[in-house]
């Protein structure tokens, strides 16, 4: 037989979650007459404007962890003081320790710095220079002074 609080737990989990279901078909339901509005007005300036090729813009998910930049401005300050050179996991366990971060969010910290690392090698700042036991290693590029 079923324990009654165990019951009365997951009773007001559905009870919660059926909540947010309606509350966010709603706001979708908004959201599709909002974009309708948007497209007859488009088309009432422009009857000739093919709407296919409006492409949706993503949602961004905000960083819990660093401000806007700071992720970035971190990583290259512990790659300095690492030396120049660390892998993914140095640059997050001293980044870390830098921000006072405690070590059960090292795999979140990780995971953003890690995008952190890719978007400064794209743009030339950061290069990888091999691979260890814990991950890809990055250099700090010879950027021009």
């Amino acid at each position: 037989m079923a324990e009654s609080h165990v019951i009365t737990g997951l009773v007001a989990k559905r009870s919660e979650v059926g909540g947010l279901i309606a509350h966010y078909q709603q706001e979708i339901t908004r959201l599709q007459n909002d974009l309708q509005h948007l497209d007859a007005t488009i088309k009432l300036f422009d009857p000739e404007y093919d709407l296919r090729t409006i492409r949706s813009k993503p949602v961004r998910q905000r960083n819990k962890y660093f401000a806007h930049g700071e992720g970035h401005r971190l990583m290259l300050e512990a790659l300095r003081k690492l030396g120049g050179q660390a892998s993914t996991v140095q640059v997050a366990l001293a980044v870390l320790t830098r921000k006072g971060i405690n070590a059960e969010h090292q795999s979140g910290v990780h995971h953003c710095l890690d995008g952190v690392l890719r978007r400064a090698a794209s743009s030339g700042v950061v290069t990888v220079v091999g691979r260890d036991e814990t991950g890809i290693i990055w250099k700090l590029a010879d950027l021009p002074q």
